[in-house]
């Protein structure tokens, strides 16, 4: 099973994702993602045995627990790698800053044998692959101020391809995290 741990975008964000992607391959050429895969990813774990999938269940269960609730704000696009045939994302900050959840997570995967992926770790959704674009007409897209949102929990999600060999990423678990009081 192909595994990663993330968060999934509550509607109004991912209408709001979905309409800033619409307005982007205007201008940005690529492969777009579509809207119902957008996800913000806290680590990748890659290929795991199915009989290991509680193991990974619970190592997030215990992470997201003990961190607040982190509420995501669109900072922009980027393009990750080449600026012909890149990865176009929208990327966010966070608050707290989810560089802390996503090293806790690294650790207590490798604490358990998991398979992790230590990052770089950029919080982001991806929008699409093949991209083609430069820095100035990135800077001109702007940030969707309506895709910001607080997430409430956590997932376990199986990266597959449905019959069709569409690659979908289904939520197998949920937890949620810390409440402040």
């Amino acid at each position: 099973m192909r595994l990663f741990f993330g968060l999934s975008l509550p509607d109004p964000a991912r209408r709001a994702v979905a309409a800033f992607a619409a307005q982007a391959q205007s201008a940005v050429p690529g492969r777009y993602v579509p809207a119902e895969n957008y996800h913000v990813t806290l680590a990748f774990l890659g290929e795991v045995e199915p009989q290991r999938l509680w193991q990974a269940q619970q190592t997030l269960a215990r992470c997201a627990q003990a961190f607040p609730a982190p509420c995501l704000t669109p900072t922009g696009a980027a393009l990750f790698g080449r600026s012909q045939n890149g990865i176009l994302v929208l990327r966010y900050d966070s608050m707290p800053c989810l560089d802390t959840l996503h090293d806790a997570l690294i650790s207590a995967l490798r604490a358990q044998a998991l398979p992790a992926d230590p990052g770089p770790f950029t919080p982001h959704v991806t929008l699409a692959r093949h991209a083609w674009a430069q820095e100035d007409t990135l800077c001109a897209l702007g940030a969707p101020e309506t895709a910001l949102f607080c997430a409430a929990q956590a997932h376990v999600f199986l990266s597959a391809r449905d019959a069709d060999g569409v690659l979908r990423y289904s939520p197998l678990f949920s937890t949620p995290f810390r409440q402040n009081l």
